[in-house]
């Protein structure tokens, strides 16, 4: 009976798990599906809910069906456009030639896409790659037949003809390269531009800060182990997601990970290093109709919790 009470007072009320939505695709995000993996999320603990397109993590996020979203830059400038309260924590990864718009063989530059199929998600980060890289080319949307492709039809919508061109990334980029696809814009020409953070809702970032902060404790130790055995990382996140370690590290290629420290200068301070290409993003944004308002980015910064050393 003593053990009975002293049990009972011992009890502690159970944590509500923050709830994540992330595109199980991008390879950028796969550190969150790795600390998964590992049981790191259970410590925090977190619910992480995979999703075949960041559209669908993005309609999650405007439900309040999940807490927070792993997201690309313009697609949060579309939820403070909307006045949806978030706030950004992390920088996960900036995209550096991952995002791509590839051509058939025959289709030498950008211009020659002048009245050809071009196929891109209906997202914004779709509709922002293709119209920078049209932008490039001296052509406008109204050049090309654009053709909604969803994610998972990207590959064999491009291998069976219907589109000239796709906006796609990896995995899809490494094994359309390998079938002859041509690229012919990347992220590598708009540095800084294509940035995918994750985001939490402003109201569980008050409430829920500890967790928050043991949330990015367990991306950061996962990052750690990808660097300490690369080899098991490498065999998890394959294997999760239908392709060769090969072809993963080589996605690894295109994009950049902020450590700590990067993440440390890019979203505090009275003016943060990603304000800048927010304020940038928004202005191309603006002129191509991708935003229907003006946004002012640094509503998306606050004080965010920092990630202590160590295990979580």
């Amino acid at each position: 009976m003593a053990a009975l009470c002293a049990a009972s007072l011992c009890a502690c009320p159970r944590e509500e798990p923050v709830s994540i939505a992330a595109n199980g695709v991008w390879p950028g995000y796969q550190p969150l599906f790795l600390a998964r993996d590992l049981a790191y999320l259970d410590r925090v603990p977190a619910r992480l809910h995979e999703t075949p397109s960041s559209t669908l993590a993005l309609v999650a996020l405007r439900n309040r069906s999940v807490d927070g979203a792993a997201l690309t830059l313009d697609e949060v400038l579309l939820l403070a456009q909307d006045q949806i309260e978030v706030r950004i924590v992390l920088a996960m990864d900036v995209s550096n030639g991952a995002d791509v718009l590839m051509s058939r063989p025959e289709i030498r530059d950008l211009g020659d896409l002048r009245g050809r199929r071009v196929g891109a998600e209906s997202t914004a980060l779709g509709a922002y790659m293709l119209s920078r890289a049209l932008e490039r080319g001296g052509l406008t949307p109204a050049d090309v037949e654009v053709v909604p492709v969803a994610l998972d039809l990207h590959e064999q919508t491009f291998r069976e003809g219907r589109v000239d061109a796709i906006v796609t990334f990896d995995p899809v980029r490494t094994r359309l390269q390998a079938q002859g696809g041509r690229v012919l814009f990347d992220s590598s020409q708009i540095p800084g531009e294509i940035v995918d953070v994750l985001v939490v809702q402003a109201d569980v970032l008050r409430s829920r800060s500890p967790q928050v902060q043991r949330l990015l404790e367990a991306w950061y130790r996962a990052l750690d182990h990808l660097r300490a055995d690369p080899e098991d990382a490498c065999r998890r996140i394959a294997k999760r997601q239908g392709v060769s370690c090969r072809e993963f590290q080589r996605s690894l290629e295109g994009i950049e990970v902020p450590d700590r420290a990067g993440n440390e200068r890019l979203l505090t301070g009275s003016r943060p290093e990603l304000l800048a290409p927010a304020e940038r993003l928004a202005g191309v944004m603006l002129r191509n109709g991708l935003l229907r308002r003006p946004v002012d980015p640094r509503r998306l910064f606050a004080t965010t919790p920092r990630a202590r050393r160590g295990p979580p």
